[in-house]
């Protein structure tokens, strides 16, 4: 995530200030507008044609402007722009299609890159309104594999698996070899459980790109769902040996070792990653339990202690490690990262969690 630029009294940069100023002009027109009521001579102003909406050079400025605001991590300035361009597009506008994107688009990145200034609630709302306007962007455009993939991956992200294949399907029908498509409506089927699906779109996958290390990756992710430990061993083996570059590959093999009762492989595979990496939050959850599952429960309470330097502000990593601690006897850090973690915003359901679970352990 890139940082928020700082504000100083010199002059913006070039690459911020162009689509930001057409931006500040577009929500200062459309709200002129909509605060129109007479014209000069008292008599109220013809009424706009029922279809009228944005011109192309506005979408074109307040495109650009959103994407700039996202990618420095202004979020809220994305969304306030998608927002007044949606509330100034009637429905079938020429360009109401491409508001529907770029307003999803916003809201997505909202509540994505800003997960923890929103409350819950918020963040639901904007997820929502963003999955409905991607259906909307995918609908008004019926061969667009792009936009039809986009809204399914929100839908996937609602948990709404049917209504996601349908949009799937519709991405696969406008671009039958698309990749990306294939790849993320075959992981769709499986955490859905349509395993003779995801079986078919793998398959896909393979003919359209037999030495993607995807190919082997899917059929492993499909074996670990299948509980067929030694597939899932045999397909990740292929898949890292076919791009050792991606941590992805090594996380599935991670998985499917551990599946496998050789989970100390899988730790002695993931330790081999540099200390940044294996910081991040799902590494350190696959290293840390290998690590527990080999009898080093120490070592899995340093991973974890590692994963909250790097991240801090994460609860669900201040309660693992809440836990990690918990488990080789060390009460008091335990403890004390419980304390932290109830004063986190957001982290109602891991302080329950981690409760529970030490409620659980005071029983046995």
């Amino acid at each position: 995530m890139r940082p928020v630029p700082v504000r100083t009294r010199h002059r913006p940069h070039a690459r911020f200030r162009a689509p930001a100023c057409a931006a500040i002009a577009l929500v200062a027109a459309l709200a002129a507008g909509c605060g129109r009521d007479a014209g000069d001579d008292g008599k109220a102003p013809p009424a706009p044609p029922a279809a009228a909406g944005p011109s192309q050079r506005e979408l074109d400025d307040a495109g650009r402007a959103i994407e700039t605001f996202i990618a420095a991590n202004r979020t809220r300035e994305a969304e306030i722009v998608a927002r007044k361009l949606a509330e100034s597009t009637p429905d079938g506008a020429p360009g109401a299609a491409t508001v529907a994107e770029l307003a999803s688009r916003a809201y997505f990145a909202r509540a994505e890159l800003a997960a923890r200034e929103l409350a819950p609630d918020e963040r639901a709302r904007l997820l929502a309104e963003a999955a409905d306007l991607a259906i909307r962007a995918a609908e008004g455009a019926p061969n667009d594999a792009t936009r039809a993939r986009f809204a399914a991956l929100l839908q996937d992200r609602l948990g709404n698996r049917d209504e996601a294949a349908r949009l799937y399907d519709a991405a696969l029908a406008a671009s039958p070899r698309d990749l990306e498509s294939l790849r993320a409506a075959t992981l769709s089927a499986v955490a859905a459980g349509a395993l003779d699906r995801a079986r078919s779109l793998a398959a896909r996958h393979a003919e359209a790109a037999p030495d993607d290390a995807w190919s082997p990756g899917l059929v492993a992710e499909i074996a670990l769902a299948a509980k067929d430990a030694p597939a899932a061993v045999a397909a990740g083996r292929v898949a890292v040996a076919a791009d050792r570059d991606r941590v992805e590959f090594r996380l599935i093999l991670a998985r499917a070792l551990r599946a496998s009762g050789e989970p100390g492989e899988a730790a002695r595979m993931l330790a081999a990653l540099d200390a940044g990496t294996r910081a991040k939050p799902a590494i350190t959850a696959q290293f840390a339990g290998a690590l527990a599952e080999s009898g080093d429960a120490a070592g899995a309470a340093r991973a974890w202690d590692e994963a909250l330097r790097a991240n801090p502000a994460e609860p669900f990593v201040r309660a693992e490690t809440a836990l990690a601690f918990h488990r080789i006897g060390d009460v008091a850090r335990a403890a004390a990262e419980l304390d932290r973690l109830r004063a986190m915003p957001g982290a109602a359901g891991e302080v329950a969690r981690v409760e529970q679970s030490l409620r659980a352990d005071a029983r046995e």
